[in-house]
């Protein structure tokens, strides 16, 4: 360790929603909505910190230079990780981040509740303390500081377990989207006094209120049947460039870089029930990140402070060029750059990602054409050239659920994949009723496995062995005390394969959380697969 380096004071800062309304996303546009202002805060405490430290931003700084360790770069149309890492002689001072961090909030906040009263002049407007308190208390902000950047870390992970953050209260109907905060209209003051407000009257004034704000917005914005939240608004409106140019944004960091006016939400449910579009969303993250970076800092390959510069840098060009990678249109569908792909990057900014395949055209996207794409992954993923495994969630969602839960089996299904041994897709099948399906497979294996399959006249019908795990399951013949029967049955229908040793490497590896004995574990692994596969690959 240099003598600079031992006098290196390291800064460890995030941010989270109070009342998670991040996560309360009903459209696609509310995701990058989220994605933005999240990316948008962190770059304003990362600016913040340049100046405090004396670094100019008119010219790009040397990594040696430069303050801020990770993210190494950002980009708000992308995705940039709120977690972040400073360097300096002294601490980066916790004040002057959440000053940072507040006046940048508070510009968004202002700037979408202007453009309401812009688009709206003759209401008169009493929300202004409903407003007001989601500028003061909306988000919860941490600060911890160390000597290494691991010791700032534990010192984070310490801050955390003490919470402070203020509820906003509030009176009326709840929003359409959430159910968890008051609907937001320009009487939500001064009309909803229990003794003599009218629940009608009122209801009337805020259906007309938001069929006025969906014609002046566009039902690409906000269709006229929602009512929502002051926050469900901004993550709305801070997509429209016109709403982002208030907050003093470089074109290249505008909105409409990744949603154009002519954007095109998901149209998963239509009227018609044959229109209907079932769409597959997936959810990754590396695996054993800190084991990583720790690695070659106990092998002296690098400082800790370069392993984690030089990483972030890598797996943001990475997340740059992930949109490019998604599954090619068949059809041309708009005049963005990413819009001659069968699907959208929601955010990549960093070793996590989020993303969504979907087809608005004909032919419908089917479930093959995005396993199809899934057996390419593991090349798209090692071209950040870093040495590590990744564990991704999918789902193949029905059209009739809710964004937010299919949101919510993303997340699971990408915790199943690393509960399961990590480098894994975990391949889950979510109906409309809300039950689903899942099953996961290590990457090694998932093309030879799926694509290996053959039925009784060497086709490839999985009716076969769907049929076969119904009958023996009927008669509990796969049970816990052996897994011979499991393991003849994958015989049968995987022959090329040398079915003992795929079925170690396949099933599970480290769920310590499962009571289930081996056998127990190896049937369900092949009674899963069977199902799955049925649903996905026929």
């Amino acid at each position: 360790m240099t003598e600079t380096e031992e006098k290196t004071i390291y800064t460890a800062i995030t941010f989270a929603p109070v009342q998670g309304f991040i996560e309360k996303s009903r459209k696609l546009r509310d995701l990058y909505g989220s994605s933005f202002l999240l990316s948008y805060l962190a770059r304003a405490i990362c600016d913040a910190a340049r100046t405090h430290y004396g670094f100019k931003s008119d010219r790009p700084l040397l990594k040696s230079e430069d303050s801020i360790v990770s993210p190494a770069l950002i980009n708000l149309t992308q995705g940039t990780p709120n977690q972040i890492i400073i360097a300096g002689n002294e601490p980066f001072p916790k004040g002057e981040a959440k000053d940072a961090f507040d006046r940048s909030w508070q510009a968004v906040v202002g700037a979408c509740r202007r453009e309401i009263e812009r688009l709206l002049p003759n209401y008169s407007y009493c929300w202004s303390r409903n407003w007001d308190a989601w500028e003061n208390h909306a988000w919860e902000f941490f600060h911890a500081e160390g000597k290494t950047i691991q010791d700032a870390r534990e010192q984070m992970n310490e801050v955390k377990r003490s919470r402070d953050w203020i509820g906003i209260n509030w009176v009326g109907e709840s929003s359409t989207l959430s159910g968890g905060d008051a609907i937001a209209w320009y009487g939500m003051e001064d009309q909803m006094h229990p003794k003599t407000a009218k629940a009608s009257e009122i209801t009337e004034k805020i259906r007309d209120f938001y069929q006025e704000l969906s014609n002046a917005l566009g039902e690409s914005i906000l269709d006229a049947t929602e009512q929502l939240s002051i926050p469900e608004l901004i993550k709305r409106l801070i997509t429209l460039d016109r709403v982002a140019r208030k907050l003093n944004l470089e074109e290249k960091d505008l909105p409409s870089i990744e949603i154009p006016l002519s954007f095109v939400d998901i149209n998963r449910k239509k009227e018609n029930p044959e229109d209907n579009r079932w769409t597959g969303w997936f959810q990754g993250d590396g695996d054993k990140i800190g084991d990583y970076l720790k690695g070659m800092v106990d092998r002296g390959e690098k400082s800790e402070r370069d392993a984690l510069h030089d990483f972030s840098k890598a797996m943001m060009n990475w997340g740059k060029k992930f949109k490019y990678r998604l599954p090619e249109a068949i059809h041309q569908q708009g005049e963005s750059q990413n819009r001659d792909r069968d699907g959208r990057i929601i955010y990549a900014g960093g070793d996590d990602f989020l993303g969504v395949l979907y087809r608005n055209g004909n032919p419908k996207l089917t479930a093959l054409d995005c396993l199809n794409w899934f057996y390419t992954f593991p090349g798209i993923w090692e071209k950040h050239e870093q040495a590590i495994t990744v564990s991704v969630g999918f789902v193949w969602a029905a059209p009739g659920v809710p964004q937010r839960d299919v949101l919510q089996h993303c997340r699971e299904a990408e915790k199943s994949a690393k509960s399961s041994g990590r480098d894994r897709l975990a391949l889950r099948i979510l109906f409309n009723s809300g039950n689903h399906l899942e099953w996961v497979c290590p990457w090694s294996l998932l093309q030879p496995i799926l694509e290996g399959y053959r039925d009784r006249d060497g086709g490839k019908n999985w009716t076969h062995i769907y049929n076969d795990v119904a009958i023996l399951e009927s008669r509990h013949a796969l049970s816990f005390e052996h897994s011979s029967i499991a393991r003849a049955l994958f015989g049968l229908y995987f022959p090329n394969l040398k079915s003992s040793d795929t079925i170690e490497v396949g099933i599970p590896q480290n769920d310590e959380s499962s009571p289930k004995t081996d056998n127990a574990v190896i049937n369900d692994w092949i009674i899963n697969l069977a199902k799955v596969g049925f649903h996905l690959c026929q």
